[in-house]
């Protein structure tokens, strides 16, 4: 850990002035939050997503997120590993040309500064009804993915679908033993046909600031746990079964 001091308060007036300087709006148009908020109350049904609310998925992030956007099962499938990868449809809730979704054109991106955000979407949407939380149905995008015993990732299927997440895993209190079974052999397959190729991994420990008050600030460097390198996996995994789908079909 560093300690910072900045008793002229130079660093937390530039923290406080990022939005201005870079022009990042903080705020949402009051017709973008009305939008966001009747889009919140949708519902999907078995006209739009396939009901796949037996399947036991779990979320894996830090533990103070809740914009979740991804979830996952993995379970053995003879000598393949089936993963299914859960993708929050926020596409379902925005409607082409609205407003909410000509603010999001604008933004582009969630914006991470230390302490806050600023988000793409309003949080009654990326921080409730679109977010993969535990706590009820939520509309998805769902690829199912199958990894051979040499770490080929190939799509069984992609499906619009309801989920229903069983837990909040946190990267900081998760370990191996919380994760579905077939996710640290998936992972190992994922990493020895990575390393097959020749691919090259440079993962920097992530920093993180602390305001501690009186002008006080902590930077220290979060280490890297390994239920990270296997969620990691999972993307992964899931990105190049997609790119093959994409080439075949050329």
């Amino acid at each position: 850990m560093k300690a910072i001091r900045d008793p002229e308060g130079i660093l937390a007036n530039a923290l406080a002035g990022f939005p201005e300087r870079f022009e990042l709006p903080v705020t949402f148009p009051p017709e973008v939050l009305k939008e966001a908020g009747q889009a919140a109350a949708r519902q999907p049904d078995a006209s739009s997503h396939a009901d796949r609310l037996d399947v036991p998925f779990v979320t894996l992030d830090p533990a103070s997120s809740t914009d979740l956007d991804q979830a996952f099962h993995v379970e053995v499938a003879g000598d393949d590993i089936r993963l299914h990868y859960a993708i929050a449809d926020v596409g379902w809730f925005v409607q082409p040309g609205s407003a909410l979704d000509e603010e999001a054109w604008k933004r582009g991106m969630t914006v991470y500064m230390p302490g806050s955000r600023i988000g793409l979407y309003p949080p009654v949407l990326s921080e409730n009804a679109a977010s993969l939380l535990p706590d009820g149905p939520r509309p998805c995008v769902l690829f199912r993915v199958l990894v051979s015993q040499d770490g080929e990732a190939r799509i069984e299927g992609v499906e619009r679908a309801r989920i229903r997440s069983r837990a909040k895993l946190a990267y900081e209190t998760a370990s191996e033993n919380d994760l579905p079974d077939g996710a640290v052999e998936l992972a190992r397959r994922i990493e020895a046909a990575e390393k097959a190729r020749g691919a090259s991994r440079v993962d920097p420990p992530e920093q993180e600031m602390q305001a501690l008050g009186e002008g006080r600030y902590a930077l220290t460097f979060r280490p890297r746990r390994r239920v990270e390198d296997i969620n990691a996996c999972f993307s992964m995994a899931t990105n190049m079964a997609v790119a093959r789908l994409f080439l075949d079909h050329r």
